[in-house]
């Protein structure tokens, strides 16, 4: 064999060298074992095509429901640690949604305002309820005009003198103060003794419609005497609830809540009924798998990020050590990689 024959297969057996050290370098990068042979090296690679084949059968089980839901819920489908919670927090907001919520979704329930609203219904309500007893018997409390005009006749009733019969004025007073009367029986006296209350009441009664003029929405709950409070500080409380979900799983996805603000009950109802007959059992297989990944594979670094997809990390954590192994083609598979 000549020299220069000879030159060449040295040069050919240190370059073969040279891509041996690399590519046993660039898998102990990933955190492969020292001590894993090739085979076994190889061999583990089956885990990462299982993680893939259940990802996919997730996205499968996503495609039947997800085109009828809202694009702003889409990102709790991305098949990611980061979207796994997303949905589950989504599907618990869903299931604790209070039965009056869809019919009262509307911005207004999401600001501290609400809070404010609420409480002075329930205190202006407070306040109507015993003065509508105790006047109910007297006078006709739908019929009571406006304060001003209650105003009016208790000044005239009031200041009126020993000639008070002389008057005019004195005598429609009296005319519309009884006419408020439920019963022809009443006297003036005693229907006097009420323009207090009656005035009250209906300046309170302004101001509990008021209330429902701010913010339209209660415009549906609006019963008089009747409002039920209740289901309208529920929502509110659902409300506030998923301001505390948003800041903890939701940061910077504005489109979740208008994505709850409108999707159907029935989608909605059909997206937790999915989840947890199927859903929620393929996304936890998913995460034990991806655990046994990351403490098989410590070094990729792409596997510890919550917001990494499943499918994209994995594929491209999949071709990088097939391309290694590929550049150890021509090594003992029972070679140990710290051997290299």
């Amino acid at each position: 064999m000549s020299s220069l024959e000879t030159n060449r297969l040295l040069q050919d057996k240190t370059l073969n060298e040279d891509s041996h050290i690399c590519a046993a370098k660039q898998l102990s990068n990933l955190g492969i074992s020292g001590l894993m042979t090739l085979e076994a090296i190889a061999f583990q690679t089956l885990e990462l095509d299982a993680v893939l084949a259940s990802c996919q059968q997730l996205q499968d089980s996503y495609s039947p429901f997800i085109t009828d839901l809202p694009l702003g819920l889409h990102t709790c489908f991305q098949g990611s640690e980061t979207s796994s919670g997303q949905l589950a927090a989504l599907v618990k907001l869903i299931e604790s949604a209070p039965q009056a919520l869809w019919l009262l979704r509307d911005d207004s329930f999401n600001c501290y305002e609400m809070d404010f609203r609420l409480a002075e219904l329930q205190q202006l309500l407070a306040i109507l309820k015993p003065l509508n007893k105790k006047l109910a018997p007297f006078v006709n409390t739908n019929a009571l005009g406006s304060v001003s005009t209650l105003r009016s006749i208790q000044c005239c009733l009031d200041n009126a003198g020993m000639f008070c019969w002389f008057s005019s004025k004195w005598r429609y007073a009296k005319q519309q103060a009884l006419i408020l009367a439920t019963n022809e029986q009443l006297k003036l006296d005693d229907i006097q003794l009420l323009f207090p209350a009656m005035i009250k009441y209906v300046d309170t009664q302004v101001r509990f419609n008021e209330l429902f003029a701010q913010a339209p929405i209660l415009s549906a709950s609006h019963q008089g005497l009747h409002t039920d409070v209740a289901p309208l500080l529920v929502v509110r409380e659902w409300y506030k609830d998923v301001e505390f979900t948003m800041a903890e799983h939701f940061v910077g996805e504005a489109g979740i809540l208008a994505g709850l603000s409108v999707i159907d009950k029935q989608k909605a109802d059909q997206l937790v009924k999915h989840y947890h007959a199927s859903s929620v059992l393929v996304i936890n297989d998913i995460d034990k798998k991806m655990s046994k990944l990351r403490l098989s594979y410590p070094g990729y670094q792409t596997l510890q990020n919550m917001d990494a997809d499943y499918v994209t990390a994995v594929t491209d954590l999949k071709a990088i050590i097939l391309n290694q192994l590929s550049a150890l083609s021509d090594a003992d598979s029972n070679t140990c990689l710290n051997e290299l």
